[in-house]
C-alpha cells in the first residue's frame, strides 16, 4: 500500500515538472501576430529590441506573421536577470534604478539604435518615437531626437520626423559636385533617361530588366562610377552622404512604401522629378506627390563624387 502511494506521488510529481516546464517553453517562444513589430514585442515581454535580435540572430528589424521568436526566460518573468539564479533569491535582490535622464537631446552616431539610446538615457522606445513623431524604428546618422515633449531644439538642428527633404541640414554637405563629379552626375542621368520604359525584374540590372536598386548600380557604373550592386537601404548605409541641395545625379530615398524602411530609391534629374524604377516598370514621377512626398527620407550622393 504504501509503495502504490509512492508511485502515485511520484507520478504526480513527474507530471507537474513536465507542466512546467511546457509552460516554461511556450513561454520563451512568441509567435509574431499581424501588427506586430520588434518594439511592440519588446516592449510587452519587457525587453529591448536589441535583446531579441541577439537572441533569433536577426540582421535588421523586419519580421514575419506567423514567425517564431525566442524570448528570454528571465525576461517573461522578471525585469532583472540574477547573476547566479541557483544562489540569488530574487525577492531580497533590488534592482537598482537610474534616475530619468536630464539630457535635452541626443545626436544619433554610426551604431546607434533606438533600444541603445533608449537605455543610455533611461527613457523606453516608445517614449522617444512619441517625442520626435517616429512611426517606425529607423533612425539615421546625424539625426538629432529630443529626450523628452518638453525638449527643444536650436533652429540649426532637425529632428527627423520620417525624412524630410530639408532635414539634417547639420550634417549633410551643400557643396556640389567638381567639375568631374558632375559630368559623372549628366552621363548617369543620360543613362537613367535611356532606360526609362525597361520592365520592373526583382533583382534585375541590366537593360533586359531593373529593379530600384539596380538601376541605380546600372546607371552609375554606365556612367562611369564603379559601384557595387547593393540593395536601397545597402547604398543607403553605404558610402554616401546626404545633401541639402540636391542637383541632377543626386540620388533620393524613400521608406515604408513595400516595407519599412528604407525601401525604395531613385536618381534625382531636378525640378522634383527623379527617375526610378516602380512596378510598372522604370519611370519619372515627382517627389511633390503625395505618396512619394509623405515617404521622403533623403538625398544623398556617393562619397566617390568629388
Amino acid at each position: 500500500m504504501k509503495k502504490t502511494k509512492k508511485l502515485r506521488i511520484l507520478a504526480l510529481s513527474t507530471i507537474a515538472t513536465s507542466f512546467l516546464a511546457l509552460q516554461t517553453a511556450e513561454a520563451a517562444t512568441y509567435t509574431v501576430q499581424k501588427g506586430d513589430t520588434l518594439s511592440k514585442i519588446a516592449t510587452n515581454h519587457k525587453v529591448t529590441v536589441q535583446d531579441i535580435k541577439s537572441w533569433n540572430n536577426l540582421k535588421n528589424d523586419m519580421i514575419y506573421v506567423a514567425q517564431k521568436l525566442e524570448i528570454s526566460n528571465y525576461a517573461t518573468n522578471d525585469t532583472v536577470k540574477p547573476s547566479n539564479p541557483s544562489t540569488t533569491n530574487p525577492s531580497t535582490t533590488k534592482p537598482t534604478t537610474p534616475s530619468k535622464t536630464t539630457a535635452v537631446s541626443h545626436t544619433v552616431v554610426k551604431g546607434d539604435s533606438l533600444s541603445k539610446i533608449a537605455k543610455q538615457y533611461n527613457v523606453t522606445i516608445k517614449e522617444i518615437k512619441d517625442w520626435n513623431g517616429l512611426t517606425v524604428d529607423t533612425i539615421y546618422i546625424g539625426q538629432v531626437l529630443k529626450l523628452s515633449s518638453e525638449s527643444s531644439v536650436s533652429e540649426s538642428e532637425t529632428v527627423h520626423n520620417n525624412g524630410t527633404s530639408g532635414a539634417g541640414t547639420s550634417s549633410g554637405t551643400s557643396k556640389d559636385p567638381t567639375v568631374n563629379g558632375q559630368a559623372v552626375n549628366k552621363k548617369t542621368v543620360d543613362v537613367a533617361n535611356s532606360v526609362v520604359g525597361t520592365p520592373y525584374l526583382y533583382g534585375g540590372n541590366t537593360p533586359e530588366g531593373l529593379d530600384c536598386s539596380g538601376l541605380i548600380y546600372y546607371a552609375f557604373n554606365q556612367g562611369g562610377l564603379k559601384i557595387g550592386r547593393e540593395s536601397s537601404e545597402g547604398y543607403f548605409n553605404g558610402n554616401t552622404t546626404q545633401v541639402n541641395n540636391p542637383i541632377a545625379g543626386d540620388l533620393v530615398f524613400f521608406q515604408n512604401t513595400y516595407k519599412d524602411g528604407i525601401s525604395h530609391m531613385g536618381i534625382y534629374i531636378g525640378n522634383n522629378k527623379f527617375i526610378h524604377a516602380g512596378t510598372d516598370g522604370v519611370e519619372i514621377s515627382d517627389v511633390t506627390y503625395s505618396y512619394w512626398s509623405t515617404r521622403l527620407v533623403a538625398y544623398k550622393r556617393f562619397d566617390a563624387i568629388k
